[in-house]
């Protein structure tokens, strides 16, 4: 885990930053995290260790993309108690122009995957009705 300063006590925002398999193109690149308006130095995905003072704090994460530019766009509001370490997981969605999640480990999971089933049975049909009507002619 990538700690971004102080010890084992003390107040901390453990966040986890992941990917769907499927869309493997987003490991090229690396998250941005920004807590209360402030850009977050991460290495990139997996588990990150960021001291934060106690209090309600906005925390925010996209990845750098061409189209949109900030894609998986995800944010949320926490409270954080003294001395104490909140955790949160980020999924970023199977395609670039869904909404990424972000909250309590292990409830995110990736939006779009619906999306692209879809377009691959439409591409799909499209595809056998052109060998149809090809084959007829």
């Amino acid at each position: 885990m990538e700690n971004s300063g102080g010890g084992d006590r003390g107040t901390f925002l453990d966040l986890t930053l992941s990917y769907p398999a499927t869309a493997f193109l987003y490991g090229s690149t690396k998250p941005r995290v920004r807590v209360d308006g402030v850009d977050e130095a991460v290495s990139g995905w997996g588990q990150h260790r960021l001291a934060v003072q106690p209090g309600r704090h906005r925390v925010e994460v996209w990845v750098p993309y061409a189209l949109p530019r900030k894609a998986g766009r995800a944010s949320c509001e926490i409270d954080v108690p003294s001395d104490a370490q909140v955790a949160l997981e980020y999924m970023a969605p199977t395609v670039t122009f869904g909404r990424g999640a972000l909250g309590p480990p292990g409830e995110q999971t990736s939006t779009g995957y619906s999306t692209v089933m879809i377009l691959n049975v439409v591409v799909l049909v499209v595809a056998l009705g052109a060998c149809l009507v090809s084959v007829l002619v």
